[in-house]
């Protein structure tokens, strides 16, 4: 059986991307929290080979409109880093906190 390897990225309070992260896995979860939303935040997670230039993960943007938890399972990519990018924000000053969590052999 797989362990989960979980890594906290810094909040983020305005438009701009986390640090990237080793990524060990091409299956893995992002978990979003958000709190003092206004009407909306746009997240977007991307992936790396090279740490310098990055693709996205998905075909669309995650659109928040509430303050809660999220979870986004991506699979089918063997990339080496991965971030995600709070692209945008639309009123309020939210706090949005992001965790990966990656399966990892034992």
């Amino acid at each position: 059986m797989a362990l989960p390897n979980v890594t906290a990225f810094t909040a983020l309070t305005a438009v701009g991307a986390t640090g990237f992260i080793a990524n060990s896995a091409s299956s893995f979860c992002f978990q979003v929290v958000v709190a003092s939303i206004g009407t909306n935040v746009v997240i977007r997670f991307q992936g790396s080979n090279d740490g310098t230039n990055f693709f996205n993960l998905q075909t669309s943007d995650n659109t928040i409109t509430a303050n809660g938890v999220y979870g986004y399972a991506i699979s089918g990519f063997p990339c080496l880093y991965v971030r995600a990018n709070l692209i945008s924000i639309s009123t309020g000053t939210p706090t949005v906190t992001i965790t990966l969590a990656q399966d990892v052999a034992p």
